[in-house]
C-alpha cells in the first residue's frame, strides 16, 4: 500500500524518498493512505459519519476519530450534527469545498479552456481560448475563483496537439502551481472513475468523439497507454461494409459536413456512426471484454442520445440474430460528456496531494 509521494496530506515531509523501493510502510504512509482515502470517500459520498466511515475503511471508530480530527485541523473537513427526526443526531464530516483549488486546462488544436474546481470538484468558474499563448493571460482572469491552497494545474492535450511543454510552462507560471500534463483520454478516464461510475469490474473504457474518435481504457485499476502510449486510438479504425474510418463518418466534423447539406436531417449521419462505432465496441469487448462503455465528447447532447440509443438497436439485433453475446456490454453515456476531460486535468493535481491516486 505504499505511496510514491513526498508529502502527506498534512504537509509533513516523509521520512523516505519516493524512489525507495524497500518493502516497509512507515507510520506516515500508512496515516497518508488512511487520510487520502477518507477524502475519497466524502468526495465521492457527501457527508459521513464515523460508523459509516469505519464501515467503508474497514477501521475502528477510533481510528477514524484521529484520522477526521487530523483532516479537521488541516482545514479539509468539517464535522456537523446529522439532521433527524430522533433525539439522537449522529456527527457527519463533510469537505471543506474552499480548502482547496485546482485548475485543468483542456487543449485541442482549435483551442480549448480552463475551469478552477474546488475540494469538492465542483467548476468554480470557466473561461475559453482560441490560442496557447492565451492561457497565462486566462489563468490571471479566472484566478478569482481560486480558495484556499492551489494543488496545481492539470492541462489534457488532445490528438494532434503540437506544443512545446517548456513555453507552456512558462506561460502558466507560479500562480497556476505544479503542472501535470496528460492525455484528454486519460483525462476522461480518471474523471469517471472518481467522479462517476468509478472502477467497474473488468475495467472501464471512455470513448472519445469530437475532431477524431478514440477511446481510453482502465485496466486492473489503471489507465493503459500501450508501449508507445498509443492505445486507444481507433478513429483509424475501418468497419462496416463501406470500408470507412470512424474519423471519416462518425466524428464533429462529419456531422457538420453533413448537416451542411441543404435540408439534411441528422438521422442518416446517426444511423452510420453508430454502425461504425458498434463494430469498434464489439472489437474492444471481444478482446478486453470491459465492464462498462461510456461515451463523451463534444457531439450536441440529443445527437449523443440519439447514437447511444441507435448502438443499443444494433447491439440487440446481434444478440439475436448472430450471437448470444453477453460480453457486449451495454454503451452509456459518460458521466460528464463535455466536461469529462477538463474535469479530468484538473483532477490531477488532486489526485497527487490529497486524493487516492
Amino acid at each position: 500500500m505504499k505511496t510514491a509521494r513526498r508529502l502527506s496530506v498534512s504537509g509533513t515531509p516523509r521520512a523516505r524518498g519516493p524512489s525507495d523501493g524497500r518493502s516497509g510502510i512507515s507510520p506516515v504512509d500508512i496515516a497518508d493512505h488512511n487520510s487520502r482515502a477518507t477524502l475519497g470517500l466524502l468526495r465521492r459520498f457527501g457527508p459521513l459519519t464515523r460508523q459509516e466511515l469505519s464501515r467503508r475503511l474497514g477501521l475502528t471508530e477510533p481510528a477514524i476519530a484521529g484520522i477526521v480530527q487530523r483532516l479537521a485541523t488541516s482545514g479539509l473537513v468539517t464535522g456537523r450534527k446529522r439532521a433527524s427526526a430522533t433525539r439522537y443526531a449522529a456527527l457527519e464530516f463533510t469537505l471543506c469545498p474552499e480548502a482547496a483549488s485546482s485548475l485543468g486546462i483542456r487543449i485541442t488544436p482549435e483551442g480549448g479552456e480552463i475551469v478552477v474546481i474546488d475540494l469538492s470538484c465542483t467548476i468554480r468558474a470557466r473561461i475559453g481560448f482560441t490560442d496557447v499563448d492565451e492561457i497565462g493571460e486566462a489563468i490571471t482572469s479566472i484566478r478569482h475563483a481560486v480558495s484556499g491552497r492551489l494543488a496545481g494545474c492539470g492541462v489534457a492535450l488532445a490528438p494532434g496537439t503540437v506544443i512545446d511543454r517548456a513555453a507552456l510552462a512558462d506561460s502558466i507560471g507560479q500562480t497556476g502551481g505544479p503542472l501535470y500534463v496528460l492525455d484528454d483520454s486519460e483525462a476522461a478516464i480518471g474523471a469517471e472513475r472518481a467522479l462517476g461510475i468509478g472502477d467497474p469490474e473488468g475495467g472501464l473504457v471512455t470513448i472519445l468523439i469530437d475532431g477524431t474518435v478514440r477511446a481510453g481504457l482502465l485496466i486492473g485499476g489503471r489507465p493503459f497507454r500501450g508501449i508507445h502510449g498509443l492505445a486507444g486510438q481507433i478513429g483509424d479504425m475501418r468497419s462496416g461494409v463501406d470500408g470507412a474510418t470512424l474519423n471519416e463518418v462518425a466524428t464533429l466534423p462529419s456531422l457538420e459536413r453533413h448537416m451542411a447539406v441543404a435540408s439534411a436531417s441528422p438521422d442518416a449521419w446517426i444511423t452510420v456512426a453508430a454502425r461504425h462505432l458498434h463494430e469498434a465496441v464489439l472489437a474492444i469487448s471481444g478482446f478486453i471484454a470491459p465492464g462498462a462503455i461510456l461515451i463523451g465528447g463534444s457531439l450536441p447532447d440529443g445527437i449523443l442520445a440519439s447514437v447511444i440509443s441507435s448502438m443499443a438497436r444494433e447491439r440487440e439485433e446481434k444478440i439475436r440474430d448472430l450471437v448470444i453475446a453477453p460480453w457486449i456490454p451495454v454503451v452509456q453515456p459518460a458521466t460528464h460528456p463535455r466536461d469529462g476531460v477538463v474535469l479530468g486535468a484538473a483532477l490531477r493535481p488532486f489526485n497527487d496531494t490529497l486524493f487516492p491516486a
